[in-house]
């Protein structure tokens, strides 16, 4: 049943990519909505996220903010047909503008190495199709439970020409090596990590389960350290913003470190609020056995 319902998925997907982006943009403002008018688990989660993150926000704000964001996710959903199916030249085309650029260019010229940090913020698939044009990097991969998802997945990543490694101790160490030899990774900063592999951070002002990942990598090595996002347009093509990441993520106190990561994150996600992964529970696990906002 799994793998029927994943070809069914995987059949979705193909489907989706033969319309104009904005007729696929369209339909994933539709399933935005009807996360919201449904109240879905995500559309309460994103609710919830929202309310402690921006304290500041009445009632109608707030709803007005949950909306958007589910929105952008659902575009963010049927934008996948595009991203991983699309001719890649085609693909391209769709990034209209860079914010940034001479700070990608200072640290391809600096010749330490680079660590992109990439929030899921926009269309996060749009940055491997942005990169492979200027450098190739390596990214942590995690297998999709269901074989048959885990190969979609892996030969659309591979067809642009990224590197993999695995998303363990043995992928961990993959990474250190290639930034001696002053490579390029990118690392997802801001998924809620095991307990051992974390601390807590205030991001947006609420203690957050932050992965020590990214800290240690750049205590270590001298490599440039990059924060980087594909922000959607309003006419449905995409900007790309790069912005150099807090150096206190090099500190050696863990605490300072993943704090300066998130700091980092939020100044990708104030640029625009809406587009940023709200359904995921960043707050599951908190210090001291402090309740879940989740339940």
């Amino acid at each position: 049943m799994k793998n029927a319902a994943v070809y069914i998925g995987i059949g979705i997907i193909r489907l989706i990519s033969f319309l104009p982006l904005s007729m696929a943009q369209a339909l994933g403002a539709l399933i935005g909505k009807i996360m919201w008018y449904t109240n879905t688990g995500t559309a309460k989660v994103a609710k919830k996220n929202l309310s402690i993150c921006f304290p500041d926000y009445n009632d109608k704000q707030l709803t007005q903010a949950t909306k958007s964001s589910l929105v952008a996710l659902g575009k963010t959903y049927t934008e996948m047909g595009m991203s991983w199916m699309w001719p890649i030249p085609k693909v391209h085309k769709l990034i209209t503008e860079v914010e940034g650029i001479e700070h990608l260019q200072k640290a391809l010229s600096d010749e330490n190495g680079i660590i992109l940090i990439a929030p899921h913020h926009g269309n996060w698939e749009i940055l491997n199709h942005f990169f492979r044009r200027h450098l190739f990097m390596t990214v942590m991969y995690k297998p999709a439970k269901i074989p048959a998802m885990d190969k979609f997945i892996f030969k659309t990543r591979k067809r642009v020409d990224v590197g993999l490694v695995p998303a363990d101790r043995k992928g961990v160490m993959a990474l250190f090596k290639i930034l001696k030899k002053k490579g390029v990774i990118a690392v997802l900063p801001d998924q809620e990590p095991s307990p051992s592999s974390g601390v807590f951070a205030p991001f947006f002002g609420q203690s957050a389960l932050t992965g020590k990942l990214i800290g240690d990598l750049a205590k270590k090595t001298p490599a440039f350290l990059l924060c980087c996002y594909a922000m959607r347009l309003d006419d449905g093509s995409y900007k790309v913003v790069l912005k150099p990441a807090n150096e206190d993520i090099r500190h050696e106190d863990p605490v300072v470190s993943a704090t300066a990561l998130n700091q980092s994150i939020e100044q990708c996600i104030l640029d625009c609020p809406e587009q940023y992964q709200w359904g995921y529970k960043r707050f599951r696990l908190q210090p001291e056995g402090r309740s879940n906002f989740y339940k």
